[in-house]
């Protein structure tokens, strides 16, 4: 399917700007932010569409949370960095993994990596899966956002569908936003622009900050 897609950017005009990739050193189990959590974001194939993932990253940072953004194709890398760093601790913070499009099906394969490392994933947040798995059963919450879009759907490159529960876990909140949440639409909501929907946005950032607390003052004096 993937190879379909790049023919299909090469026929139409989309637009695809280079953006970093991440750097595996990010990846710890202690956040030293105001907030308790690590926060790994995966953008879409060939970071398509998905400078909105960047921008949502950095208005977690304002809120103290630590937010850490990777390319898609680095999911198995940083499945591999997390289980292996994570283990090394006897108490780890909050993990959150959120993903966009073919970055949203990689956070799923990225938390069942992180299942058969027994580790746990607090929560996960996916905006438009295209070719998801189930949610497997380390997750503890998920919220799905995706939108119908009516004939794209029939392409899994331009689409956002529900996700299914693989049994034993969380059940996923399937959220479709044209029917349920026609409030965080914005002017032309599209595959293209789900990623940088700034009501969507704000939508997330609640959830990870109830993920994440405050870490505990220090006492007077202390």
């Amino acid at each position: 399917m993937r190879h379909l897609l790049v023919v299909l950017l090469v026929i139409f005009p989309f637009s695809c700007q280079s953006l970093p990739a991440g750097s595996m050193d990010a990846v710890r189990p202690a956040s030293g932010s105001p907030r308790r959590g690590n926060v790994y974001l995966l953008r879409g194939w060939q970071d398509l569409y998905s400078q909105g993932v960047d921008q949502l990253a950095t208005r977690l940072r304002q809120q103290g949370v630590r937010a850490q953004v990777f390319r898609a194709a680095q999911w198995r890398e940083l499945a591999e960095t997390i289980a292996h760093r994570y283990r090394r601790v006897s108490s780890s913070e909050p993990l959150i993994l959120i993903g966009f499009s073919y970055g949203a099906d990689n956070a799923l394969l990225t938390a069942g990596y992180l299942e058969r490392s027994r580790l746990p994933v607090d929560l996960v947040v996916t905006l438009d899966p295209v070719t998801p798995p189930p949610v497997p059963a380390n997750v503890r919450v998920c919220y799905n956002y995706f939108q119908t879009n009516g004939v794209w759907d029939a392409l899994p490159w331009f689409r956002g569908i529900p996700l299914k529960s693989g049994g034993g876990g969380a059940r996923p909140f399937n959220v479709d936003l044209r029917r349920q949440r026609p409030d965080l639409l914005t002017a032309q909501t599209s595959h293209a622009t789900i990623a940088a929907n700034p009501k969507l946005h704000e939508a997330i950032v609640r959830l990870v900050l109830a993920a994440c607390p405050l870490r505990s003052l220090p006492p007077c004096g202390g």
